[in-house]
């Protein structure tokens, strides 16, 4: 079959600008050849056990923190322990304060699969507003209190995208997991990631609404961020399309700056009463 070379282009016009961004954010955040940045934190979920990721994730490294203090080390390694953790929390201060949660909904490599998975044509069911009230807790519980508490790095364990990572490092050993606590762990994360992919089918981004850390950092940053969503309310009839676009089922009108808002910007496509705004 020939090629048709017209219909290239105007086909790979036609994709969204966040798909493509997301591919790209993927493609570069698992690089390699760029792994000799791995000891800057990223502003959004990345798993950095994996040999080729680019960055480190904050997550590990507060983790880090919290096994070191609590084996009684923090005297001996305080100078690496105060860069990494401030380093892992000034970046998602940084990127919360600049982007707020759009790094979530155009960068994460984790909620790109879930934004494919949710895709597939099937009834969708929405979550509970209340649902993302849990990542703020999720956060202090398994990311430092129960790191402190058992000297493990715990989050890590059972975090579903680091289950992706441990599938394709060590499916063969997997049944050799039972025998240890933390192969327990690992046999856990891979079950929940699991059903949180076959969850994405049916709501939209299940893991980012109701469990991921990060996500419920930068969402507490939406209302005062960098990027944000402008609604002329003087112009606005209600007419709903933009809630009929959110993908999470918010209303934009209503609060543009939610928390578990991903700045996807569908909504800003919808009306030309929602616009897409930056400020210094």
């Amino acid at each position: 079959m020939a090629l048709n070379v017209k219909n290239i282009l105007p086909t790979l016009l036609a994709i969204p600008k966040r798909r493509i961004t997301q591919v790209f954010a993927l493609i570069f955040s698992n690089a390699y050849f760029l792994s000799a940045l791995s000891y800057i934190p990223c502003g959004y979920l990345q798993c950095s056990n994996c040999a080729i990721s680019t960055f480190a994730c904050p997550l590990i490294l507060i983790q880090r923190g919290a096994v070191v203090v609590s084996m009684g080390m923090f005297s001996m390694m305080s100078a690496k322990i105060i860069a990494s953790v401030g380093g892992a929390l000034a970046m998602l201060a940084l990127f919360g304060a600049l982007f707020g949660t759009w790094g979530c909904g155009w960068l994460c490599p984790f909620g790109f699969v879930q934004d494919m998975l949710g895709k597939i044509p099937v009834k969708k069911f929405t979550l509970p507003g209340w649902a993302g009230h849990l990542r703020i807790p999720i956060f202090i519980a398994a990311v430092v209190i129960v790191p402190y508490l058992t000297n493990s790095m715990f989050f890590c364990d059972i975090c579903p995208p680091g289950a992706i990572n441990r599938i394709w490092q060590q499916a063969a050993g997997i049944p050799l997991f039972f025998k240890s606590p933390e192969g327990v762990l690992a046999v856990i994360s891979v079950g929940l990631m699991v059903a949180l992919l076959f969850a994405s089918v049916f709501i939209q981004r299940p893991f980012c609404t109701l469990l991921c850390p990060i996500g419920g950092v930068m969402g507490l940053f939406n209302k005062i961020s960098g990027v944000f969503i402008k609604v002329d309310h003087e112009s606005c009839v209600e007419c709903n399309l933009c809630k009929k676009a959110c993908p999470q089922g918010l209303d934009p009108v209503k609060t543009p700056a939610h928390t578990q808002c991903t700045r996807c910007l569908e909504c800003t496509g919808s009306c030309d009463h929602l616009n897409l705004k930056l400020r210094l």
